[in-house]
């Protein structure tokens, strides 16, 4: 098992806040995977910081004259400290285990 620290830098945007948050915060594990060597078992956020934070707002109108609607979307910036526990599957020494069968045992289990 080996653990390590790592700083990203992850980006997220939607139609509210909490979408904007999520997408974000939803790209962690694969971050990480791209980072560490091994299988990754444990991610632990450490520290959270904001970069930056954007809102962005449009009128739509119907027809280009009629009904309109204030639209927004959310943009958000994270920088995220993680540790990683991660096992390197390279260095596990697997046990062979060959199975020898009979011509009758391997015609009943159909191998």
């Amino acid at each position: 098992m080996k653990q390590t620290r790592h700083t990203l830098r992850l980006t997220g945007s939607g139609p509210t806040r909490d979408k904007a948050f999520a997408t974000a915060i939803g790209q962690v594990q694969s971050a990480v995977d791209k980072v560490t060597d091994g299988v990754c078992f444990r991610v632990e956020p450490l520290e959270l910081e904001v970069v930056s934070a954007v809102e962005n707002r449009w009128t739509e109108r119907f027809l280009g004259l009629l009904f309109p609607r204030t639209r927004q979307r959310f943009e958000l910036t994270l920088r995220v400290e993680v540790q990683v526990a991660s096992l390197d599957l390279e260095t596990v020494d697997f046990t062979v285990r060959e199975e020898r069968l009979s011509p009758v045992q391997h015609a009943l289990h159909m191998r």
